[in-house]
């Protein structure tokens, strides 16, 4: 059975390995310095009966994959044409200039 242990913050623990990581598969590490990242990577491993490192890379995959495509030409030039085309029938509003939204004299939202 693996050894379970649990090092304090911030603390490197070389050829320690967690329930259901396998030995010598890692050849890098990943050190999480930030307090809170590791305490929630932490508490998500307990909760879901993952790994650590299976918890980071889920996380990691979402946040790669929800990252924007960037539109296509084809798409940019739809979407200009159909604001002017609601420009011209008085359906879209000119952009109000973030100046306007506050008071000159004070500063303060108008």
């Amino acid at each position: 059975q693996p050894l379970r242990a649990i090092a304090p913050l911030g603390t490197c623990v070389p050829n320690l390995h967690l329930p259901g990581e396998r030995p010598g598969a890692v050849k890098d590490q990943v050190h999480i310095r930030n307090a809170e990242a590791a305490q929630l990577a932490r508490a998500l491993a307990r909760e879901s009966g993952k790994t650590i490192s299976d918890v980071v890379l889920d996380a990691l995959r979402q946040y790669r994959g929800a990252r924007r495509k960037r539109a296509s030409r084809k798409e940019v030039d739809r979407w200009r044409a159909l604001l002017r085309e609601d420009r011209k029938n008085g359906l879209a509003r000119p952009e109000t200039p973030v100046e306007a939204l506050y008071d000159s004299a004070t500063g303060l939202p108008a």
